[in-house]
């Protein structure tokens, strides 16, 4: 597992905030709607309020499409068909909870939701992106039309379709009544039928599982989704929850793409350390007392002549978990290839030698399994218990070169360097060693 508990779970906090604050909100409806009355411009607010999650899904589909993310793009419409859909019940907040409609979205959303979220990136404008659309389009178009059948089995559409084709209109309510049976059949917790609840929770359960294996930022935020929309849907009060609960999955929406945008920007996709634009960064910010250190995998390169690049990632990954976490409060970047920084703000380099001499240490006695083919093709369960022909541990060090600001090296670029010209001085000594300038 090559990234921790925080980063885990940090793409997660801004929008359990989020959705706990929309909550409060919903909760204190009553009382702030009556303060909004009682001022001239929050009582126009009022009026524009239901276009605000049209606006914020709108905005994320234009950074879908500049962002070539058919995923994206998809799902936000999927979010605007749900909203329009649940908030215009025929045009009645009244009828909401007989409606067969809020019921049928709460079913169809979160399975769209889990299909859309496994759409790799690319334009919309391809034939399997159109070919998508126009499958949404057709699925919400026939729910909506069984759904108007169902809620206005009076209707002058329902007379005319019996009129006219009375065996075909014989068959479509025999299927109807069976939909409303399983579309609104409860579970154990009021306003969610079981459908819902079953389709909520498998999509909940597999974007989880999918998140933790990739760590993949939008995937974050396809999960937090979930829970206001689906939350909106099925509550009690659908007339402020619609709103305001589709108002903040906009917004989770608009912060994971940003946040999924930077990602791509600052950090390794590889090894989950800062890159080298984060590197940058950090330096042009550092004060007149720090000390940088180079670290280099010894005979990397012949590493992944033996054992192939595959392998050589795996080996990349360990030494930048061990590196994330070294002590001392250093920051650490991956440079290029084979190479990281550490960056010691306010420390010499005599203090955060220790600390680097630690790490080396435990590279060097940590024996690195390469996989052998037998091992891939068994079972999980069997994996680490059973010993394969052809198995090999593997020994890894790391060179490491250190140079601090001083009077000579007044920039941070200059004590780069310098350490990177240490770091060739401990590869000269005989590599698997530490070296100061």
């Amino acid at each position: 597992m090559y990234y921790n508990t925080k980063k885990l779970i940090s793409p997660l906090i801004v929008p359990a905030i989020l959705i706990i604050l929309s909550t409060l909100v919903i909760w204190r409806w009553s009382f702030l709607l009556e303060r909004m009355y009682d001022t001239k411009e929050l009582k126009a607010f009022l009026v524009f309020f239901p276009l605000i999650p049209y606006i914020l899904f709108l905005f994320t589909i234009i950074m879908g499409w500049r962002s070539n993310n058919t995923g994206l793009i998809l799902i936000s419409f999927v979010m605007v068909i749900s909203y329009f859909s649940t908030n215009n019940v025929f045009g009645d907040y009244e009828n909401y909870h007989y409606s067969i409609i809020p019921k049928a979205i709460a079913f169809l959303m979160p399975i769209n939701i889990l299909i859309l979220s496994l759409i790799k990136k690319r334009p919309l404008l391809t034939k399997t992106g159109i070919l998508y659309f126009i499958l949404i389009l057709i699925e919400f178009v026939i729910f909506y039309v069984l759904c108007y059948i169902i809620d206005k089995p009076e209707s002058k559409l329902v007379f005319d379709l019996t009129k006219e084709f009375p065996a075909f209109s014989k068959d479509l309510l025999r299927n109807t009544s069976t939909l409303h049976v399983f579309l609104t059949k409860n579970s154990f917790l009021k306003c969610v039928p079981i459908s819902s609840l079953i389709a909520f929770t498998g999509t909940f359960l597999l974007l989880f599982l999918s998140y933790i294996k990739n760590r993949d930022v939008l995937q974050a935020g396809y999960l937090s989704v979930l829970f206001p929309a689906f939350m909106g849907i099925i509550s009690s009060f659908p007339r402020p929850s619609l709103m305001i609960y589709f108002s903040v999955a906009g917004l989770i929406l608009i912060i994971s793409t940003i946040e999924s945008s930077f990602s791509l920007a600052y950090i390794d996709e590889l090894t989950g350390l800062p890159g080298r634009r984060s590197l940058d960064e950090t330096m042009m910010n550092l004060g007149k007392h720090y000390t940088i250190a180079m670290i280099d995998i010894d005979h990397f390169k012949k590493f992944n002549d033996i054992y192939g690049h595959k392998t050589g990632d795996q080996v990349l990954k360990m030494i930048a978990t061990k590196l994330s976490e070294i002590s001392g409060g250093a920051k650490t970047f991956r440079y290029g290839g084979e190479e990281f920084t550490a960056i010691f703000p306010g420390k010499s380099a005599e203090e955060v030698k220790p600390y680097l001499e630690e790490y080396r240490q435990i590279i060097a006695s940590t024996p690195f399994i390469v996989r052998s083919k037998e091992r891939l093709k068994s079972s999980p369960e069997n994996r680490g218990k059973a010993t394969f022909k052809g198995q090999k541990q593997a020994k890894l060090t790391v060179s490491i070169g250190i140079a601090e600001y001083n009077k000579n090296l007044t920039k941070p670029e200059k004590v780069l360097k310098a350490a990177d010209k240490v770091l060739y001085k401990a590869k000269r000594a005989g590599r698997n060693r530490v070296e100061i300038q």
